[in-house]
């Protein structure tokens, strides 16, 4: 393969790696986002936190996804009495699953 041709199949697989790192676990497919977890009972009537961070996107370093900007619809999960939010409902199930991995003591 010549240096021009090289070049050329090294871009599109920077283009493509850079791409899937923008979009994050964030995008998710229809059938995904339709699960999107019922909010916590406790939060009714709380105001709740303009932004958060996903702590699951945070261990696994992604960064596209670790900014979330919370609402009524925000994933989220209780633990140790704490509420923490996400960016998607895969990343709620995750943290979910082992809560302990992901919360800093």
């Amino acid at each position: 393969m010549n240096t021009g041709n090289r070049l050329r199949a090294e871009l599109v697989s920077l283009l493509l790696a850079s791409a899937a790192l923008l979009t994050g676990c964030a995008s998710q497919g229809a059938a995904e986002s339709a699960k999107v977890a019922p909010v916590d009972a406790s939060l009714a009537g709380s105001p709740l936190p303009a932004r958060a961070k996903c702590l699951v996107c945070e261990k696994n370093a992604d960064l596209a996804c670790i900014d979330v900007d919370v609402d009524s619809g925000t994933p989220n999960y209780t633990y140790d009495g704490k509420t923490y939010y996400f960016c998607s409902t895969k990343c709620r199930n995750d943290f979910a699953k082992q809560p302990a991995k992901y919360v800093r003591k």
